[in-house]
């Protein structure tokens, strides 16, 4: 009881000190890039937080199973570096003990990465597709903030303002360049609102102000002052509303049950059990001889990880594609895990010197010879 609890305490705090150091890596990561694309004009300055919220809630269930395997990892490591283990060994338990704790430890870390994994991560993409398309749609002036050159949703018009007042709606010092084929039309103006006709039609109104008109081949030029001039607003151009499979709702996967649907409920699922097959492939990955090196198992334990990912993203890529049974690419990932795990925890379980490959098959065996005296 005191072995466990002992664990299952060292697992705890050690999960939370590098979930919350993962996840303020990936939060301040998103923030730079939001941000990034909140300067380009790509977004809405005034969505750029909730864009990050749900820009890092869709990275959570991947810290969930990073934080699962390092927690597993670290904790026996110390263990074993602090001669802990050796204790334990010494009152009669072996390394297969660790199994109970460290299941009771990653089963809730598995099923919160479930839930996450299953539901709230495509509603947080859902969420960053929506608030992109909303801004898509919205009219060219809307986007313009005071200081910064703004390219229109076609790419024919770019817009400069020097200030805009937020009251009146106003816009001082206007720059236009309109591209029309092979002509470019220049038009700057003192004053500018935007009005809407009665068609509903919006104009930019531009007051007190020039338009220059240079020909495709630069043999036409033509400069004209005027008091008032309209510039015509696309206001229907934006992105399509997104039917891509990552923001679909679980009950709509399972509605159309196609190949590409099967891929992406594989790849849902995948993610959260890999933290409960990681955390237990930890426990032998984890040993370190005190008198020996340390960082070797650290790079194989890195390497696992980085095919394990490999390895499920390959069997999404065949599911998607039809070449593979939903099923058989589901387990066999995992199965492979736990299969390396038994051999790795046979191998470090038996004294050094002593032969272990026989006791693979142990199991076997003894079901076989009780078979057998029946």
């Amino acid at each position: 009881m005191l072995f466990r609890t002992s664990f299952r305490k060292d697992f705890a705090q050690t999960a939370g000190a590098t979930f919350v150091a993962l996840f303020t890596i990936i939060v301040t990561t998103v923030l730079v890039r939001t941000l990034g694309q909140a300067a380009g004009g790509k977004i809405d300055n005034g969505e750029v937080f909730m864009l990050i919220l749900f820009g890092g809630l869709q990275y959570l269930p991947a810290a969930l199973v990073i934080t699962s395997f390092i927690a597993v990892m670290g904790v026996v490591s110390r263990a074993f570096r602090e001669q802990e283990m050796t204790a334990w060994m010494a009152s009669g338990l072996s390394l297969s003990s660790l199994v109970r704790p460290v299941l009771s430890f990653a089963l809730p870390l598995t099923l919160l990465a479930l839930v996450c994994s299953v539901f709230l991560t495509p509603w947080a993409k859902g969420e960053l597709e929506a608030a992109k398309d909303r801004y898509a749609k919205r009219s060219d002036v809307s986007k313009v903030s005071a200081g910064q050159f703004r390219e229109s949703g076609d790419g024919r018009r770019v817009f400069f303002v020097e200030h805009q007042s937020e009251l009146t709606k106003q816009v001082e010092n206007v720059f236009v360049v309109d591209a029309k084929g092979d002509s470019r039309t220049v038009v700057a103006a003192a004053l500018g609102q935007v009005e809407v006709d009665s068609r509903g039609q919006p104009y930019l109104v531009l007051k007190d102000g020039r338009r220059a008109t240079l020909d495709g081949q630069g043999q036409r030029f033509t400069s004209t002052e005027f008091e008032v001039y309209g510039v015509a607003i696309d206001n229907s151009l934006g992105a399509a509303p997104s039917y891509q499979l990552q923001h679909r709702r679980v009950d709509k996967l399972f509605l159309d049950f196609n190949n590409a649907a099967q891929g992406e409920l594989l790849w849902r699922i995948s993610l959260p059990l890999s933290a409960l097959t990681l955390s237990l492939l930890a426990i032998p990955l984890a040993f370190v001889n005190p008198r020996g090196g340390q960082s070797l198992n650290q790079v194989f334990a890195l390497l696992i990880y980085l095919t394990y990912s490999n390895i499920v993203s390959v069997s999404q890529s065949v599911v998607t594609k039809g070449t593979a049974d939903f099923w058989v690419a589901l387990l066999a990932p995992h199965a492979l895990v736990l299969l390396l795990f038994y051999v790795l925890l046979q191998r470090r379980s038996r004294p050094a010197g002593a032969p272990w490959v026989a006791s693979l098959f142990a199991p076997v065996l003894g079901l076989i010879r009780r078979q057998g005296a029946k």
